[in-house]
């Protein structure tokens, strides 16, 4: 089965933008959500063809694929198996991402010229592995990174097939294909395919380091960091008494929602919100786990388990061409048509930190109840030195 292919509020108010190059007032516009539950073949060869995939628009989940069982787990900050209740099977594969692909075009030139962090320097070669005993099957490329690294590279699931990298735990970075990573929370890849143009489709999937046909690794926008700091102006504060895991999908990549960031009990954590120069423009997608939740819930899952793509929220956000960020909250629909209960469900309010923050109508976003205070969710606009914060109560 197919789970949700959503298209967060944030996508309308940019698209907007974009469309008409006048700075208005999107925020009351919202796209309504696809028809869900779309049954796909389980074989491995599956397109991906979401729709959702245009300039400045949050990148829809969409992993075509049927969850296999696995014993392997979506552990983030050790390799041992998880024993958590909430972890589930992961998705099977795509074929696209180890497949054979072209290799990157060459490209020296930055492609962040005009974005706030254009100062950050470059770090080096890719590492060789920095003395890490992570997984390596059988004609799989080893990890390059360890823990705490300075790249702030994130390892997932090394334990796993994955051995490291932002893919399914069952599926593995091999030669001639592209292998994406994680980063820290607050921080987004700035390696992809620069020939990659299409939102879904070829070159989708491209995120990351190339393997070339030997397994070696090279580092396609050469004058870009591995990892590189966001907008920094949306964040998670947790005013509940248990953590929270907010899982970002992998986009370019095979959208499953599998990079965490944790808001533990009483704390915040930053978001990933990318800016407008982010691969073809578009923005950042979380789907938001029940309180008691860890990076260990951020997994494709399946609707017997209120995690990862059924989980009760779904964050978005990013930096439109004008300069403004838009940030939005959605209840997630998947979540009460498994049957879960909304009273489980803690709420969620957009509060503004500083600086303007025009708010929809109403001058309020929060979701309580299971319903928000615009229908299928609510946008909030952030102009220049503007912050604001998803507030968990």
């Amino acid at each position: 089965m197919r789970g949700l292919k959503a298209v967060v509020a944030v996508a309308a108010a940019m698209a907007v933008v974009e469309a008409s190059g006048v700075i208005g007032d999107p925020l009351a516009i919202i796209i309504k959500l696809p028809s869900m539950n779309i049954p796909v073949p389980s074989h491995e060869s599956v397109e991906v063809t979401s729709s959702a995939r245009k300039p400045a628009i949050a990148s829809s989940s969409s992993v075509y694929v049927t969850p296999t069982p696995s014993s392997s787990s979506s552990v983030y900050v050790t390799p041992t198996p998880s024993t958590s209740a909430y972890v589930t099977p992961p998705p099977e594969p795509t074929t696209s991402s180890s497949s054979e692909v072209a290799p990157p075009p060459a490209s020296s030139s930055s492609v962040y010229s005009d974005e706030p962090q254009a100062t950050q320097a470059p770090q080096g070669d890719i590492p060789d592995g920095q003395g890490n005993t992570f997984t390596v099957p059988p004609g799989a490329v080893k990890f390059p990174w360890n823990y705490n690294n300075a790249d702030n590279v994130v390892p997932l699931t090394p334990g796993s097939q994955n051995g490291g990298w932002a893919m399914s735990p069952n599926q593995m970075c091999k030669p001639n294909s592209w292998c994406p990573y994680a980063c820290a929370p607050g921080y987004y890849s700035a390696q992809w395919d620069p020939s990659a143009v299409l939102y879904n489709g070829a070159g989708s999937m491209n995120g990351g380091l190339y393997a070339d046909a030997n397994g070696v690794l090279s580092k396609p926008n050469k004058d870009a960091a591995f990892c590189v700091r966001g907008m920094g102006n949306a964040r998670i504060r947790n005013t509940l008494g248990e953590s929270v895991s907010a899982c970002q999908t992998v986009y370019p990549g095979n959208e499953a929602m599998i990079i965490p960031s944790v808001a533990g009990a009483g704390g915040t954590v930053d978001l990933n919100i990318v800016p407008s120069t982010y691969w073809l423009g578009t923005s950042s997608q979380f789907y938001v786990n029940l309180r008691g939740s860890s990076a260990e819930q951020c997994v494709w899952g399946d609707s017997d388990k209120p995690v990862g793509n059924w989980a009760p929220y779904i964050f978005g956000g990013g930096q439109a061409k004008d300069g403004n960020t838009y940030i939005s909250v959605q209840f997630n629909p998947l979540y009460t048509s498994a049957g879960f209960s909304v009273s489980d469900a803690y709420n969620v309010e957009i509060v503004c930190d500083g600086g303007a923050c025009n708010f929809p109508e109403g001058g309020k976003c929060k979701c309580e109840g299971g319903k928000c205070s615009v229908d299928n969710g609510c946008t909030v606009t952030l102009g220049a030195g503007a912050s604001a914060s998803f507030v968990l109560y």
